[in-house]
């Protein structure tokens, strides 16, 4: 129904009364005129007399309805919506986007600094008497001011002290989570409003969840307003992820870190990556970035020292967002990995020829190396024994691998241990291998070649890791000697291999077993079967297994802000308590507990990207958080995105404070209509002045017949 903004215009309709009296007093009375009977001009004559009747009553409803157009234009007429408020005290919800990605630098001010000032003139708008509450999702405390509140100021101290968190910030949930407290929220208001302020980044938007929060809202009949401050320009290169290898530094070994680089649509140009440990920068590559790209590059450091833990940083070249230029990280340091090196020809430490060309492998000339400490055992010795302190165990020529035996090493993969199983004279393994979970399935026939023969190898089409890893430190192993082999076919559907054999079967191959692995390989560690102990490809392939065993042996030490982390920490106790110190230097108790004292200790309220420091009964390990990799990529949703997700709800949408006013004004005082009253007066108009000159035409009469009628119809 329309109200009226200017009702004292509506005074001026009166003035259509002033054609109707005009219409009224120059009506004239026919005046009789003699005239003989001829039919066929008084038809005429009554046909015209009608016609100007017509006529005359359209151009006086014409300017009638004219002027009633322009008065009740110029009274600023509204149409009241089907979301219209009435007058009377509101309550605003407002929620703002406290998300990292909020922080980027849209010129001289970042998207929330803008927030907060759109905020503070919107809250600054209202009455007295409206009550406000303010949500900032993804900060440790979202309820800023909550429930509503009558106290401006107050929200006002409150918003201008807020700062932006390193997190996500999940707007359905926040919704959602006040779906079920509006009853109480809108008492004592005439409506209840939802004012939400946002870069509305992809990755904290989803469409099903708003679309089921949107239909809650609409049946409460709360407006919802949507105000957009998505960067104008979002050129941003972040560093997404980071994956090192080995996920331990290996004593002063070196590691690798491969970097996923995530750019945005609007980014494009050089970058510099560089890798820093306390010691200072230690390596710096060029990068060359496309915009909307996800790369990734590998950058190789040294960490030196006997720290038990290597703090680094990787950095790119500043732009917008200066949160996801840096990637931080902790990587456990280890004076070397113990291996189990089993002879099941051996007996006692005479006749280790199984494992001869394994142990140079891993110690090099017969010299000792911080990176893999070995051990040998006998058969017997490895039934009796105990294989927890090892991460990775080389069973070679067993004499058999019956149900204990692949029980013990079952049991060793399935906590995280890495078993390599390798062929000998005694023939023993090919008939065991069923008995492992892992190998289900695999199918195992012993090849003897007449004479030796050169096989050729090649690359595998869906290749176990170390395979990859082995082509970028060498050229592809052209082929080798082989005297006899194991046709390994039919792999496990979960199992990968490392090469294959030109004509047929896999060269070696992994099989996940737990969160450990379990390798089988096709010929034996000594030269009875190949001339593979004598190559570098040989000495690689162990060295680098062995390397990659220590992977699902550790827990990680950097993460990301808001999610917890799982870590690994050896004490007979289930209930936890951590003195943290935060990178701000603040110290806070953390309580954690599990299950048993074997399972890892689950951490969380990490709020800020840095290093922590945990210290418990002594123990000292520091962590690394990052920004989540959800928030380094800058993809927004356009207005046309948000409208479909939430088009059971009418959602006003704004990019200024100035839009944002107009929206508050529509549904506060409805549509204006006087626009269309404009029009309608125009067309009127126009209309009027066409009727008008039909009806002032004068009808001319043939001069003979004026005179007849003049004569009274007699002729002479």
């Amino acid at each position: 129904m329309p109200f009226f903004l200017a009702n004292w215009y509506l005074l001026f309709g009166l003035a259509a009364a002033v054609p109707v009296a005009l219409h009224l007093l120059h009506r004239r009375k026919p005046q009789p005129v003699p005239f003989s009977t001829l039919r066929f001009l008084q038809d005429a004559i009554s046909k015209t007399r009608r016609s100007r009747h017509v006529t005359n009553l359209l151009t006086l409803l014409m300017r009638v309805l004219l002027i009633l157009c322009l008065a009740a234009a110029f009274a600023q007429p509204q149409v009241r919506l089907a979301s219209f408020i009435p007058a009377g005290p509101r309550t605003l919800v407002v929620i703002l986007d406290g998300s990292a990605s909020m922080r980027f630098q849209d010129g001289e001010r970042s998207c929330f600094e803008r927030s907060q000032e759109w905020i503070a003139s919107l809250v600054g708008s209202l009455s007295e008497a409206d009550r406000v509450a303010l949500l900032v999702p993804g900060l440790p405390e979202p309820r800023v001011a909550f429930p509503p509140v009558s106290d401006h100021r107050s929200v006002l101290r409150a918003l201008r002290e807020l700062s932006p968190g390193y997190g996500e910030a999940p707007l359905a949930e926040a919704l959602g989570d006040l779906v079920t407290r509006l009853d109480d929220l809108g008492r004592g208001s005439v409506g209840t409003e939802v004012h939400i302020f946002s870069d509305f980044q992809s990755s904290g938007w989803h469409d099903a969840d708003m679309a089921a929060v949107s239909a809650q809202l609409a049946e409460r009949r709360v407006l919802l307003f949507l105000n957009r401050v998505t960067p104008a320009v979002a050129a941003n290169a972040g560093l997404s992820k980071a994956a090192f290898y080995p996920p331990a530094v290996l004593g002063d070994g070196e590691f690798e870190a491969r970097v996923t680089i995530q750019t945005s649509s609007h980014y494009s140009g050089a970058s510099a990556l560089r890798l820093s440990l306390p010691g200072g920068e230690q390596n710096r590559i060029a990068v060359d970035l496309l915009p909307d790209q996800a790369i990734k590059k590998g950058i190789v450091g040294r960490a030196s020292g006997d720290a038990a833990v290597v703090m680094g940083e990787l950095e790119l070249d500043p732009d917008g967002f200066a949160e996801d230029n840096l990637y931080r990280f902790c990587l456990p340091r280890l004076p070397g990995i113990p291996v189990l090196l089993v002879d099941g020809g051996a007996l006692g430490a005479e006749g280790r020829r199984d494992t001869f060309f394994l142990r140079h492998a891993i110690q090099p000339r017969g010299k000792a190396t911080t990176l893999f400490l070995p051990t040998d055992l006998d058969w017997q010795g490895f039934l009796g024994g105990d294989l927890e302190p090892y991460r990775a165990v080389f069973l070679c020529n067993p004499p058999a691998l019956d149900e204990a035996a692949a029980a013990k090493l079952e049991a060793f993969a399935r906590a995280g241990g890495t078993v390599v199983l390798m062929p000998g004279q005694q023939r023993a393994l090919e008939a065991g291998l069923g008995r492992l979970a892992a190998l289900q399935g695999l199918r195992v026939r012993l090849e003897e070649l007449p004479e030796e023969q050169h096989l050729a190898l090649v690359a595998s089409e869906r290749s176990a890791d170390l395979e990859k890893r082995i082509l970028a430190m060498m050229p592809p192993p052209a082929g080798l000697v082989v005297r006899r082999r194991l046709v390994l076919e039919s792999l496990p559907e979960a199992a990968a291999p490392a090469f294959h054999y030109a004509k047929g079967g896999a060269f070696a191959l992994q099989a996940p077993c737990g969160q450990g692995t379990v390798w089988v390989t096709s010929v034996s560690a000594n030269r009875d079967w190949s001339e593979w102990p004598l190559t570098p490809f040989f000495v690689l392939f162990q060295q680098e297994l062995i390397k990659g065993s220590i992977q699902s042996r550790f827990s990680a030490l950097t993460g990301e802000v808001g999610r917890p982390l799982a870590l690994d920490w050896p004490e007979d106790a289930t209930a936890l308590e951590f003195q943290v110190q935060d990178p701000d230097g603040r110290q806070r108790l953390v309580q954690a507990s599990r299950a048993d004292a074997s399972r890892p200790v689950i951490l969380s309220g990490f709020a800020a990207p840095g290093f922590y420091r945990l210290e418990r009964q002594g123990r000292e390990l520091t962590l690394a958080m990052n920004l989540p990799e959800s928030e380094v990529d800058l993809r927004y949703r356009q207005a046309g995105e948000l409208s479909l997700a939430t088009q059971v709800l009418p959602a006003y949408q704004a990019e200024s404070w100035a839009e944002h006013q107009e929206n508050l004004a529509r549904v506060r005082h409805g549509k204006p209509l006087w626009p269309l009253l404009l029009c309608v007066a125009f067309l009127l108009a126009v209309s009027e002045e066409l009727f008008a000159n039909l009806r002032s035409r004068a009808v001319v009469l043939p001069e003979a017949l004026r005179q007849f009628v003049r004569r009274g119809g007699r002729t002479g």
